[in-house]
């Protein structure tokens, strides 16, 4: 026994949004001045990344309490290790 079966299609139609002149830029402008940099195409902002190693050491020592914590914190750091090192590329 073959069954058939009835198959629909709907007309899918495609709708323009229109945006008010300017708007999307003053929310990219407020998106990217949230965000810190730590370099731009001609200079890196060591000073920032240094802070943030700095921030880690002192969080990763906080959290350390025991051999499991210590562990984990451990195999995080080797992996975004791994990470910095793919952005040389």
């Amino acid at each position: 026994m073959t069954v058939k079966k009835k198959i629909e299609y709907k007309e899918i139609t495609k709708q323009t949004v229109q945006v008010k002149e300017g708007k999307v830029d003053v929310y990219t402008k407020a998106y990217n001045d949230t965000i810190k940099r730590a370099g731009s195409v001609y200079s890196a902002d060591y000073k920032l990344i240094d802070e943030t190693i700095e921030d880690i050491k002192k969080m990763s020592r906080k959290v350390s309490t025991n051999d499991y914590s210590a562990n984990n914190v451990y195999i995080i750091l080797q992996d975004a290790l791994k990470k910095v090192r793919l952005a040389e590329a």
